[in-house]
């Protein structure tokens, strides 16, 4: 039998081995976005990116309890700690059901894994039920429908275009209530590994592998069998053939990357159909779990809706975005993040480049972007340390429109906050553009 957390913590070190093979090490040193406001020298970053979940992983393998859990979870908490400019939705929630098997009796690690997948998709259902992720132009599901068939050579028929956000709705909430009625668990485990193929080959194979680990954890434990193997081969072909980038033709690099991806999501599938069984009975504690994942999901939902965080709708997931005008979002509670417009000095140090990105530099100066106070906060510190500006106004919500920009205030001009980045680094100032985090 596989532990939970060797499941959790295997799809997550694949999603941030993917990472680092398409960026380059290079990309790791870069710290002036921190997700949690914690912003440790380069080469303390770069270690936790390269080496806190292979540290976490080998004990979880090799340690005895009691000092696994601390070495397990501290290595954790320092990758979570390291990431920057964007919490993904499958690094939280893997990082949530790595730190609750842990914790947990072996005998929950089922109903922790089903509860965590059920509020998933079901909270991903109510996120997206709005008219900008639904029928808008710059919904998600329509945008990156449209782009990836482009990028497969097919002409996009403008009724698919249409239906696609729906359609992913649909299938989310049939996975999520297939999990919540007895023995829906083969239809729902069949749609989901369908459903998380289309989102890993258009992009995102790291949430398909850990929703899939998520899986395996919640249908009672993974142990191979020769049955199911099949889907390795099949899932790695189906990478390297469906797989694309944005940046043009993929190199053998990139194509040996989308291959490896498939591989690592086929294991997950495997996995999971191998351990599809019965339902066995609730077992003691079941109910506590029940109770915890529901208040957690419950919580989460409130911080959206009272407009303190944004993390977990993202407009990849949602739709969602700041200043935002669907019924799920509300605006001027105190902290609510503020967004400036940046420009660019007549001179660029040259020490800039090795702190920032270029490529995000580049964007975060143009007019078409406003950047979270707390990114500019550090950029702003570092532009000051070689006696330059990048000059931050203000951007606020033209009123004027449903679609009105971000426009710069004219009056006071307070300066940026340190902060955790519960909302976008970057956002486009127009709501006519598509953002996908």
């Amino acid at each position: 039998m596989i532990a939970p957390a060797v499941l959790v913590l295997g799809a997550l070190l694949a999603d941030q081995t993917a990472k680092v093979w398409q960026q380059g090490t290079g990309s790791l040193r870069y710290t002036y976005a921190p997700v949690f406001a914690v912003r440790f020298p380069p080469p303390v970053t770069v270690a936790g990116h390269l080496l806190a979940l292979p540290l976490a992983l080998l004990a979880e393998l090799t340690v005895p309890p009691p000092a696994r859990t601390l070495l397990v979870l501290g290595c954790a908490v320092f990758w979570l700690l390291c990431l920057q400019r964007r919490l993904a939705n499958h690094a939280w929630i893997g990082f949530v059901a790595l730190t609750a098997v842990t914790l947990s009796p072996a005998r929950l690690a089922p109903v922790i894994g089903r509860d965590l997948l059920i509020g998933l998709y079901l909270s991903a259902v109510v996120f997206k039920l709005h008219r900008d992720y639904l029928t808008g132009p710059a919904s998600a599901g329509r945008v990156v429908t449209a782009l990836y068939l482009r990028l497969l050579g097919l002409r996009v028929p403008e009724w698919l275009l249409r239906t696609a956000p729906a359609a992913v709705v649909a299938t989310e909430l049939a996975v999520g209530v297939a999990l919540l009625v007895p023995h829906g668990e083969p239809v729902g485990l069949a749609l989901a590994i369908l459903m998380h193929l289309g989102f890993g080959v258009s992009g995102n194979f790291g949430f398909s592998t850990v929703a899939l680990a998520l899986w395996a954890v919640a249908l009672g434990g993974a142990t191979p069998a020769d049955g199911v193997w099949w889907a390795v081969p099949v899932s790695t072909l189906l990478g390297i053939a469906l797989g694309r980038s944005t940046a043009g033709p993929r190199g053998r690099g990139l194509m040996v990357k989308d291959g490896l991806q498939g591989a690592v999501y086929g294991v997950m599938c495997a996995l999971a159909l191998a351990a599809l069984r019965p339902a066995a009975a609730p077992a003691t504690g079941s109910a506590a779990v029940h109770v915890v994942a529901a208040a957690g999901f419950g919580l989460n939902f409130a911080l959206v809706v009272t407009g303190l965080k944004l993390d977990w709708s993202f407009a990849m997931f949602s739709g969602l975005r700041p200043f935002g005008g669907s019924w799920l979002q509300r605006h001027g509670r105190p902290g609510w993040p503020r967004y400036y417009a940046l420009s660019l000095p007549e001179k660029v140090p040259a020490e800039w480049l090795r702190t920032v990105q270029p490529q995000f530099l580049y964007r975060a100066t143009r007019p078409e972007y406003a950047v979270h106070e707390s990114v500019v906060f550090h950029l702003e510190a570092m532009a000051r340390r070689s006696g330059s500006t990048l000059r931050p106004r203000l951007v606020v919500r033209d009123h004027h429109g449903r679609d009105a920009p971000l426009v710069p205030w004219d009056g006071p001009q307070p300066r940026p906050r340190r902060r955790v980045l519960l909302f976008p680094s970057l956002i486009p100032r127009s709501f006519r553009t598509h953002y996908l985090g």
